[in-house]
């Protein structure tokens, strides 16, 4: 079967090749209307430029891509990096790409349309599908972090977040919270990190015989300070609200500062915890009660899954780790 080329493409787009390689590229020259017609003859064509003949004759890159929607969470910079350590005792590089969260530069990385040569892609997808991963034909191997999409064909490296959330809300019930909030569900309705923090957050409420509250619950797909700041707001309107889980820890830092400026104390009536144990909460003032992943296991299991290593879904290890702003309530 015949190769499709890129002046296929231009003619089913009616642009000139020179647009379709700015498109493949990502140049920002490129209007967007043109630029979805072009990306569309991709996909109805089954075009991938022809970089496997490259890597053929130029051999391993020894480098992977590390794809990310964005540098401003302090997690995916630590992970980065964790990523960078463990991949320079095997040889390789880490290369670090932000996506910014767009279908389209996502794609780009997804199908190898960036132009470059990569011996693996972890990817960290937030906005493109599940069916755009299984319509991908880029021989690149890839392996998927978090739970925005699971695909049992592609390699998939996670902490178990129902069983976190659950530690979490376990951990709060102990300490004497009895309405306890949920801030950060999913708006979408689809499978994600952040429905599956829910989904435990609901699973332990039942396990400990407390009433799920809808009202006790912001859904949001922005995990940001000011998200958290604005959401605690809405929350904390709510008569009795004595605990809040936050689902990362960017969340349960704007949170603590919405409580502050309502006037309400943290832990001593109010307990806030989160995920992902980032630098900053272990000095917020309290100090923030935060689900630990093991990021050393991450790191490791992403580049042998990528490397060929592993297949299939792999869970690492989390812990929580108990700050002051958790402590047990006080009791009038």
């Amino acid at each position: 079967m015949k190769r499709v080329g890129i002046k296929e493409v231009a003619e089913r787009a009616g642009v000139s090749w020179k647009t379709v390689s700015n498109v493949m590229n990502n140049r920002p020259v490129v209007h967007p209307e043109t630029r979805a017609r072009v990306l569309q003859a991709v996909e109805e064509l089954g075009y991938t430029p022809n970089l496997i003949g490259r890597q053929l004759r130029q051999g391993s890159t020894r480098a992977i891509a590390l794809v990310v929607p964005d540098l401003h969470n302090p997690y995916f910079g630590v992970l980065a990096q964790t990523l960078e350590h463990a991949a320079k005792q095997r040889g390789y590089t880490i290369s670090i790409e932000i996506s910014g969260g767009t279908v389209d530069i996502e794609q780009h990385y997804l199908h190898g349309w960036h132009g470059r040569l990569f011996d693996g892609l972890i990817f960290s997808p937030s906005a493109v599908t599940a069916e755009a991963i299984a319509k991908r034909t880029d021989p690149t191997p890839l392996v998927l972090l978090g739970e925005r999409i699971i695909s049992t064909d592609v390699p998939h490296v996670a902490i178990d977040n129902v069983a976190s959330s659950v530690d979490l809300v376990r951990h709060l019930v102990e300490g004497g919270r009895r309405r306890i909030a949920f801030l950060g569900a999913d708006s979408t309705g689809g499978i994600s990190t952040g429905s599956q923090r829910f989904e435990g957050y609901k699973a332990a409420l039942r396990f400990a015989g407390l009433p799920y509250d809808a009202a006790l619950v912001a859904a949001t797909n922005s995990w940001f300070r000011q998200d958290g700041y604005d959401l605690a707001q809405q929350i904390l309107a709510t008569p009795g609200v004595d605990a809040i889980v936050c689902a990362n820890d960017l969340l349960a830092v704007g949170a603590l500062a919405a409580a502050r400026d309502l006037g309400r104390q943290v832990p001593s009536d109010l307990a806030l915890v989160g995920w992902d144990n980032i630098d900053e909460v272990s000095y917020t003032s309290p100090g923030l009660t935060s689900v630990a992943p093991d990021l050393p296991a991450l790191a490791e299991a992403a580049l042998d899954s990528v490397l060929g290593e592993l297949a299939g879904e792999v869970v690492i290890p989390h812990r929580l780790v108990e700050r002051e702003s958790s402590a047990p309530a006080v009791r009038a």
